[in-house]
C-alpha cells in the first residue's frame, strides 16, 4: 500500500502514516477490504502511536447517557466496523460484555475475536447495504466508531445503523470534524430527526481523536 497517493487536508499532504494512507480508497470497498486485511496485524500499534481515543471517548459518552442505577443492566450491543475490537475491550471494562461485532475485514473481526469482549463477529460486512446477517431491531444501542471518515462509510449508512436498533436504542457513533463538515452530515441528521425517526442526545463536539485531529462523538435514540 506505499504506493498509495496520501491524503490532503488544507491542501497539504498529510503525513505518510498507515492511517492517513486508509484514508484514499474513495469508497472503493474491495481495495479498502485489501488494506485492512493486511493492516490489521499492526492497526492497534500504529493507531496507538497516534494517540487515537475513539473508544475511550464513546464510551464516556455512552456512560454519561445512562442513569447510575441502570448503567450495567444487561443490554444487548452491536459495534459496527470494530476493527481490532478496540471498542469492545472498552465496554468490556465499562462491564459491557459481551457484545456483537461486524466489520468489513474479516482479518480485523479474527482479531477481534482473541479480546473475549465479542458473542457474535460477522466479518465482510458492508454497512452500504442491507445485510441480512443481522435482523432488524436487535440491539439497545449500536456503536460505531471510526468509521464515518474520508473514504470510508458514507453519511447515509446510518440508516443500517438504525435499521439493526430496536425502538427508543441508542446510536452512538464517532465522525472526524472534517468529515461532518465536508459530507453535509449535519444535513442529514438534522432530516433524520426533523421527521423523528431519531432523537438528538447529548453528545461530544470538537473533542479529541487523534494527534491533531479533532472528531465529533454524537449520540441519538432510535425513533420506530
Amino acid at each position: 500500500m506505499a504506493s498509495e497517493n496520501y491524503a490532503i487536508k488544507g491542501g497539504r499532504p498529510l503525513p505518510p502514516t498507515s492511517v492517513n494512507q486508509a484514508l484514499n480508497f474513495d469508497r472503493d470497498y474491495s481495495r479498502l477490504r485489501n488494506y485492512y486485511e493486511t493492516w490489521s496485524v499492526d492497526y492497534d500499534n500504529d493507531v496507538s502511536e497516534e494517540n487515537y481515543c475513539g473508544p475511550r471517548m464513546l464510551g464516556d459518552l455512552f456512560d454519561s447517557l445512562l442513569p447510575a442505577s441502570e448503567a450495567r443492566r444487561p443490554m444487548r450491543i452491536m459495534d459496527a466496523c470494530c476493527g481490532t475490537g478496540l471498542v469492545g475491550k472498552e465496554l468490556m471494562l465499562r462491564g459491557f460484555s459481551p457484545v456483537d461485532g461486524c466489520d468489513l475485514s474479516p482479518a480485523m473481526t479474527n482479531l477481534a475475536r482473541e479480546t473475549r469482549a465479542y458473542a457474535t463477529l460477522y466479518g465482510g460486512v458492508d454497512l452500504t447495504e442491507h445485510n441480512p446477517m443481522i435482523a432488524d431491531n436487535q440491539y439497545d444501542a449500536t456503536f460505531c466508531c471510526g468509521a464515518f471518515i474520508e473514504g470510508h462509510l458514507p453519511t447515509e449508512a446510518i440508516h443500517e445503523l438504525m435499521r439493526i436498533t430496536k425502538n427508543s436504542g441508542l446510536i452512538l457513533l464517532s465522525t472526524r470534524c472534517t468529515f461532518y463538515t465536508a459530507e453535509h452530515f449535519d444535513s442529514l441528521l438534522h432530516k433524520l430527526t426533523a421527521s423523528r425517526q431519531l432523537s438528538v442526545l447529548p453528545s461530544f463536539m470538537n473533542a479529541a481523536y487523534l494527534n491533531d485531529v479533532q472528531a465529533h462523538y454524537l449520540a441519538f435514540a432510535v425513533n420506530k
